[in-house]
């Protein structure tokens, strides 16, 4: 049997010969792809007190220079998170088109990646996690015309919105994903009833043990606040044999803070420790700085590759391939001292971990398996 890191090497050869492109820098929020321009009149509030020159002092007494402009060069629509009026708009039909042609380009690479790593196609029944308006799992119906069950949580989306009572704007948001999805589903040209829509949590997942033959997610695993706990989870709904495919920005990538806790130092989001994280947002994010700082505990996990290959092993699944994306025009931007900071917060992280903006992880459910 192939070792996971020659695995990788394969996928990564096998997806240049197919010409597949893998953009090197995606979105990771969906509400943040998903919001319509913002409405006449409407503007978001001053949020950033990184004036030129200024630095920030942490714990240890290190100086960081803050560079106002790198937010906008790593999440350039980061504002639509600060504006409680965008952040809610629905996705215009323009807008759902877009996701629809991403969705089929991320299918048609999961099922490159299948086929490459384990010989495996979409067939049987499929679940995927955080499908949001449900674009991916009406691609893999029309696709394979497999049952495709998709999972999503409300309340994930309610964390990153600033000033709603939780219960109400779960209840809200749950109604507006219903009616997005209807839309999506009209624009995508599904079948009625094509996707059955759950919600559900992976890491105390009630669904039925052994019930799928594969199970997939884009752009969550990052925000899976338990992942052990959730890659047992999967382990104990796939059939022997059963496959997973998760592709996600993972946290320690230089936009891992995604728009709310990317802060005005590169990397600053892992470079400094929690505690400092929350005195720079409340001293130089003061207007964001209770939304971010909810984002980033609730809503950010801070798993390494190390970290996902033991929750791998730990739940008793085969690792396949495992592919961090690696983006080479970063490393003139990464200070010399950022490896040995990240990892005084996080011993297991690793410089692979600060470079790669994306990955890719299939493994699989042993035929053994009781």
């Amino acid at each position: 049997m192939m070792r996971p890191r020659a695995v990788a090497r394969r996928v990564v050869r096998a997806v240049v010969r197919a010409g597949l492109r893998i953009p090197p820098m995606r979105r990771a929020v969906a509400a943040e792809l998903a919001a319509g321009p913002r409405p006449a009149g409407v503007r978001p509030p001053p949020t950033t007190d990184a004036a030129p020159g200024r630095v920030f002092v942490d714990v240890h007494g290190v100086e960081h220079p803050l560079d106002a402009t790198l937010r906008d060069r790593l999440k350039p629509s980061w504002r639509v998170m600060c504006d409680p009026v965008a952040v809610a708009a629905p996705p215009g039909d323009d807008e759902l088109r877009r996701r629809a042609r991403k969705a089929a380009t991320s299918v048609t690479e999961m099922e490159r990646a299948l086929a490459v790593v384990a010989g495996g196609t979409l067939t049987g029944r499929v679940l995927e996690i955080g499908c949001y308006d449900g674009a991916v799992a009406y691609e893999i119906a029309r696709r394979a015309g497999t049952e495709v069950v998709a999972s999503d949580l409300a309340r994930y989306y309610v964390v990153q919105r600033p000033g709603q009572p939780e219960d109400a704007a779960v209840a809200a948001q749950q109604v507006a994903l219903a009616a997005l999805r209807e839309r999506a589903g009209n624009v995508a040209g599904a079948a009625p009833r094509s996707v059955d829509f759950i919600e559900d949590d992976i890491t105390t997942s009630r669904l039925e043990t052994a019930s799928f033959d594969l199970i997939t997610s884009f752009e969550v695993l990052e925000h899976v606040r338990q992942p052990a706990a959730a890659f047992a989870s999967m382990a104990r709904l796939l059939r022997p044999g059963g496959l997973m495919y998760h592709d996600y920005n993972p946290f320690f990538s230089s936009n891992g803070g995604h728009s709310l806790v990317t802060l005005d130092v590169p990397w600053g989001h892992a470079r400094l420790g929690s505690a400092d994280v929350e005195r720079y947002l409340r001293e130089i994010r003061s207007t964001e700085a209770d939304q971010a700082l909810r984002f980033y505990r609730e809503s950010l996990n801070r798993m390494t590759l190390a970290d996902l290959r033991a929750a791998v092993a730990g739940a008793n699944l085969e690792l396949l391939a495992l592919v961090p994306w690696f983006d080479r025009s970063l490393l003139p931007g990464l200070p010399s001292q950022a490896v040995d900071e990240v990892r005084g917060n996080y011993p297991s992280a690793t410089i692979e971990d600060l470079l790669g903006t994306f990955v890719t992880v299939v493994a699989r459910r042993p035929v053994s398996a009781g």
